[in-house]
């Protein structure tokens, strides 16, 4: 996820050895699987079923990076439009997010660029954002192509997979 000089800029102290801690929060549009992200994450299980988040789920994970202990803070925010007005609760004090969006969707993409621009507007600056293209399994719907959002990605200093 992070290298471990990216942890140690982020945190802007002297890391060897400690604990880092970091608030991330995955936003974007429901049904993305923003949730089936964050548990293959943190229980590396995946269901084909998952229920909608409701405001946002809440989750630790803890990754030990050769000397280097981080232990993220991960808020799975809910997709509906009804839960916008909510989001900047969760990504205020946010170190990192992640963009979600679904490659057999445009539409999911389009308002992934809009998550950013939020983010670039109103997070902390020096939050890290990465874009995630979810399902890449189903390569075969592709409505969002790999290369333009590695472009936007690149042209917006964001982190970018397709997972």
């Amino acid at each position: 996820m992070a290298s471990r000089s990216s942890v140690a800029r982020a945190n802007n102290t002297n890391t060897q050895g400690k604990i880092c801690q970091f608030k991330l929060v995955l936003l974007g549009e429901s049904a993305v699987g923003k949730s089936s992200l964050v548990l293959r994450f943190v229980k590396g299980q995946f269901h084909e079923y998952q229920e909608s988040t409701i405001g946002a789920a809440f989750l630790t994970q803890t990754v030990c990076l050769q000397d280097i202990t981080v232990k993220f803070e991960i808020w799975d925010t809910a997709g509906q439009e009804r839960y916008h007005s909510l989001a900047p609760m969760y990504y205020r004090g946010a170190q990192a997010a992640i963009v979600v969006y679904d490659i057999t969707n445009q539409d999911t993409f389009t308002r992934a660029k809009t998550w950013v621009k939020e983010l670039q507007r109103q997070a902390s600056p020096n939050i890290v954002i990465a874009l995630a293209g979810n399902k890449a399994d189903l390569s075969n719907k592709r409505m969002v192509e790999h290369d333009e959002a590695a472009a936007y990605s690149e042209e917006n200093g964001l982190l970018f997979s397709e997972c």
